[in-house]
């Protein structure tokens, strides 16, 4: 149990999935058998608890940053529309007067 508590933690090491979980669980049965038996891997054990605990600390960490961070607000960016711009010319003078086009009867 503990040589899986480590080897889980390590793997979680490499992606945050169920591998700190389960290094973490492991790492507690792993101690609990090696109490009641005397067997050897304490520090095995240990650290596959040290580890998880870590990962897993670091990904709640990563969760709060991620939350507290302001998210980008696309709205108010201009996007292209597929036409061209449109042209404005502004002028002081004022365009000739027409001719009458319709005649007094």
């Amino acid at each position: 149990m503990a040589i899986a508590s480590l080897v889980s933690s390590l793997v979680g090491l490499l992606c945050f999935g169920i591998g700190p979980l389960l290094g973490l669980v492991f790492g507690f049965i792993a101690l609990n058998q090696i109490k009641q038996s005397g067997q050897s891997g304490r520090g095995m054990a240990i650290a596959g608890i040290v580890i998880s605990g870590a990962i897993i600390a670091m990904f709640i960490v990563f969760i709060i940053i991620a939350a507290l961070l302001p998210s980008k607000d696309h709205t108010d960016h201009h996007t292209y529309s597929g036409f061209a711009p449109t042209v404005v010319i502004t002028t002081t003078e004022q365009p000739p007067a027409l001719p009458a086009l319709i005649s007094s009867r």
